[in-house]
């Protein structure tokens, strides 16, 4: 994190305003076609629906219905496709993650990816490629998808249960669907050796030249499991 978001969350009385900004963005600004259409249609269909319950069942204004409606929506959407850990541990500074903690999860999303016909190949980015990990960083995991409207769908259906998981678990973890390489590179261009997790067909080698295994990126960050 840099900036002015750093600044403002190593500030214990301004940093609760990155939880209002989350809830506010959720993430669609850099997100990727994909993901982007479907958090935005998520919003706009159960703003529509829970409008249309208002209208129908309650004596409120438009203007509150409108209100009201969107604001449950937009809620929704921020519980049921976010990651609240990144929040607690990588925002807010309210709790801490070990290195170990997060390498365990980063080799059982290994094992799971395993069987995803529909990703193109994985990694991870970040403070964990520098070997800065620290008991206040998340993961960022960029899932590259391959073409097809299918598995446009089974992305989204599988970054959702996993983000779920993730707090299951006490991980804070930031996974970006991308819709082709070139965006991935792109949203992580800052980084040059990536962590690979899944890529069945060294796609990763056509766009960079070093990169790391989860068991070198252990080593990177003084993690000897």
């Amino acid at each position: 994190m840099k900036g002015i978001k750093k600044t403002i969350r190593d500030n214990r009385f301004l940093n609760w305003i990155l939880i209002l900004s989350n809830w506010c963005f959720q993430g669609v600004l850099h997100a990727d076609k994909t993901e982007k259409i479907y958090k935005i249609f998520f919003t706009l269909f159960f703003w529509f629906s829970f409008g249309m319950v208002f209208y129908f069942f309650s004596t409120y204004s438009l203007l509150t219905i409108f209100a009201l409606s969107f604001f449950i929506s937009h809620s929704l959407n921020w519980i049921v496709n976010g990651n609240f850990y990144i929040l607690l541990v990588h925002r807010v500074l309210f709790a801490k993650i070990s290195k170990q903690k997060l390498f365990i999860y980063l080799n059982q999303l290994e094992n799971k990816i395993q069987d995803q016909d529909w990703v193109l190949y994985c990694a991870s980015f970040g403070s964990i490629c520098r070997g800065d990990l620290k008991d206040s960083s998340d993961i960022d995991v960029s899932v590259v998808r391959k073409p097809g409207i299918k598995n446009a769908f089974l992305s989204i259906a599988f970054s959702m249960k996993e983000k779920k998981y993730a707090d299951l678990k006490g991980i804070p973890l930031e996974l970006f669907i991308s819709d082709t390489p070139k965006n991935s590179i792109k949203r992580f261009k800052a980084e040059k050796n990536p962590v690979v997790i899944f890529d069945p067909e060294n796609t990763i080698d056509q766009f960079y030249q070093e990169k790391l295994t989860i068991e070198e990126a252990k080593k990177l960050n003084h993690l000897n499991v």
